[in-house]
């Protein structure tokens, strides 16, 4: 750790340096950040498309780092939730990825990313970064650098598997968890909906739930008094003639059936008791005023989810009712228990028996389970949010986000962008694919992506000539595309005069001869205040250029942007 000023920063070897990724060799080289092999953005061609031909959904092959830079014109602050599970640097190679990148290049290979993700994110969006325990305290100074730590949300412990059959021999402690940072783009516009883990009523939620109130009897008015909170009555009653019984537990492994038809068909009124806490004063009063037996008090709450509503509680032997139906749903005749979030993601909640089948494809140790990700979908997302995934790797975020209504971008280099993201996402538009969470959400097909590849570096190089010129694949719209990337317009008409926009600023991409006769026809075709910038190769002498315009040759005024 570095400390810049009163900035606290993490080093690391050749932090001031960019890593570009030889795809021939398979290995990172370190460059300058400037180099346009890894700070030039492309554009993005566009081979195919499956399904709808209206959506807008991506699947990009490519190097992620390009491929971010290729968004941020089009995509910058747009993008609802990030979900990303990068190589995590253990050295057990996956056998799609080159996972065992030394430090410093991880390091910086995820310093790169996770700038240009900060850029994508929405003002209330999120970011969820899956990393196991060898990475995810450097890449939590990283997140803290780069959203500030002040944004941070929570560090998930995510329980990938069970500890019984793990044969991890001598290891200190058998590793069964791995880690979900995640941050907000801005915690104090961030929202979430309340997601609950749902699991199966099983025995030891039993022992506590297993009072039935069979009947109230008859309630006698024994106090009444005003609420020093909110000036209501309170009203404080006991009861006689009143029946509650017990459930058995006995023989459970033998009687199970028998035991959750019982529950089942009792549901609404299996209840246990508890104790308030210590300073809700309010509670421990009235109970300070109960013997033994069946007490009720009418009162209106001055907080809480009940707030300014008319409310009946129950109390027995000294303790508040707490009703089986509030932290649990009627699912046909299961009860399904309901329990609040923690940051403790245990196994038994995220069914993964069938996950090698889910979507059809192999890919062993590196792919997440659908349920996991419905969950963070369904906890920071809406329908119609941007999803992005910019380490694709076998498809599950794009999958999940597609039959959740959301539209996702998704970023995979390798060669599996094909033979597991298109295989993949294919099956869930023909409705094929109905692993995963596709009957929870009553998946049926529907939607469409469009599949890109990165285009090629604007610039090629001259080597007897030892100059850098325009790539000759680049002409008409293609030009005018990566030009007006590369300077971060938005295209907003290839075939009309004014071709970027960006604000008030316009670009127009040429080929031709620009004369003065050129330059006034473009000009006509602005409003009042705004501005024009003309590309391009060759141009006359003398121009006259009045404020609202400029001409700039091409390829010099781009490359002043890259270290060549």
């Amino acid at each position: 750790m570095a400390n810049q000023g009163n900035k606290l920063e993490l080093t690391w070897t050749n932090k001031d340096k960019s890593l570009f990724y030889d795809l021939e060799s398979k290995e990172y080289v370190w460059v300058d950040k400037k180099d346009p092999r890894v700070s030039e953005p492309r554009i993005l061609v566009k081979k195919n498309h499956f399904g709808d031909a209206k959506s807008q959904n991506m699947l990009i092959k490519g190097d992620n780092l390009l491929a971010l830079k290729a968004l941020v014109s089009e995509y910058t602050e747009k993008v609802k939730l990030i979900y990303i599970d990068p190589p995590f640097n253990t050295g057990q190679a996956f056998e799609h990825y080159d996972d065992g990148y030394e430090h410093s290049i991880w390091l910086t290979m995820m310093r790169d990313r996770l700038g240009l993700l900060q850029t994508l994110l929405d003002e209330n969006g999120s970011i969820w970064v899956h990393l196991d325990d060898s990475e995810s305290h450097y890449c939590k100074v990283l997140l803290d650098e780069t959203f500030g730590r002040n944004n941070y949300l929570a560090t998930i412990a995510y329980e990938r598997s069970g500890s019984a059959g793990i044969g991890q021999g001598g290891k200190f402690l058998v590793n069964t968890h791995e880690v979900i940072l995640v941050y907000a783009k801005d915690i104090t516009r961030f929202s979430h909906t309340q997601v609950t883990s749902q699991i199966p009523l099983e025995k030891k939620v039993m022992v506590r739930y297993k009072q039935v109130f069979e009947s109230a009897g008859e309630r006698e008015l024994v106090s009444e008094f005003t609420s020093k909170s909110n000036g209501e009555s309170v009203k404080v009653y006991k009861h006689k003639n009143y029946k509650i019984r017990s459930i058995s537990l006995k023989d459970f492994e033998t009687r199970e059936p028998e035991i959750n038809k019982e529950y089942a068909e009792n549901f609404e009124k299996i209840f246990r008791t508890t104790n308030p806490q210590k300073e809700n004063s309010f509670q421990q009063g009235l109970l300070s005023n109960m013997d033994k037996g069946l007490y009720s008090v009418d009162y209106v709450p001055s907080r809480g989810k009940k707030k300014d509503l008319s409310v009946t509680n129950y109390y027995y032997n000294n303790g508040i009712f707490a009703w089986l139906k509030d932290s649990a749903i009627l699912v046909g005749n299961k009860i399904i228990k309901q329990n609040k979030l923690t940051d403790f993601w245990p196994h038994a909640d995220i069914p993964k028996a069938d996950l090698a089948n889910e979507g059809d494809v192999d890919f062993r140790r590196g792919k997440k389970p659908e349920n996991l990700i419905k969950r963070m979908l369904d906890m920071a997302s809406q329908e119609g949010d941007i999803v992005l995934d910019s380490f694709a790797g076998s498809g599950t975020t794009g999958a999940v986000a597609h039959k959740m209504k959301r539209k996702w971008i998704m970023v995979e280099i390798g060669t599996h962008a094909e033979t597991h993201c298109i295989k993949r996402m294919k099956q869930i538009i023909d409705g094929t694919d109905q692993s995963g969470i596709s009957k929870e959400v009553s998946w049926n097909g529907g939607g469409g992506f469009g599949y890109y590849e990165l285009g090629e570096s604007l610039f090629t190089t001259d080597e007897s000539l030892k100059l850098t010129r325009i790539n000759p694949k680049y002409f008409n719209g293609p030009l005018t595309e990566a030009v007006c990337k590369i300077e971060g317009f938005k295209i907003v008409d290839l075939h009309g005069q004014l071709h970027g926009k960006s604000g008030k600023h316009y670009a127009h991409v040429t080929e031709h001869f620009v004369t003065q006769e050129y330059v006034d026809i473009l000009i006509n075709h602005l409003k009042d205040g705004e501005f024009l910038t003309i590309y391009c190769k060759k141009k006359a002498r003398g121009l006259r250029l009045s404020d609202i315009v400029e001409v700039k040759s091409i390829p010099e005024a781009l490359l002043s942007k890259f270290s060549i």
